[in-house]
């Protein structure tokens, strides 16, 4: 999984421009059916009003590898920009963790929904140990 997520950092590296990057951590993602995730940031969230860091503000990229397509539901929504992603095996999608790109998942219907979520950051003291 890690030679994959140094694929995913050159991507957004040359695509985004973005200094040098280091991973900061990945897992394995399996959303079953009627799991989901709310609309958020990556590296912030609403207080008050504003954003503010939340608890992993190290992590300015986010990428995401989609590994299979025999589900529905699960697209990845970014709802203040009208666009959906519909995931098939092999898709790569990399963006920035702030506000400006919050997304969301809608729930799974069914199936199994498997990802590579891969966050990046610029500071190489927050970088994974390998």
């Amino acid at each position: 999984m890690y030679r994959v997520s140094v694929r995913c950092k050159e991507k957004i590296e040359i695509d985004l421009r973005t200094p040098k990057l280091f991973v900061e951590s990945l897992f394995l993602a399996c959303l079953l059916p009627g799991d989901s995730h709310i609309p958020h940031a990556d590296n912030e969230r609403r207080k008050h009003g504003r954003w503010v860091p939340n608890h992993t503000p190290q992590r300015d990229y986010t990428g995401l590898v989609y590994l299979n397509d025999d589900f529905t539901g699960g697209e990845l929504v970014f709802p203040d920009r009208d666009v959906v992603i519909v995931p098939k095996p092999g898709l790569f999608i990399g963006f920035p963790s702030n506000h400006k790109f919050v997304h969301a998942v809608p729930k799974v219907l069914s199936g199994k929904r498997y990802s590579l979520p891969v966050w990046f950051t610029l500071n190489p003291t927050k970088a994974m140990q390998v």
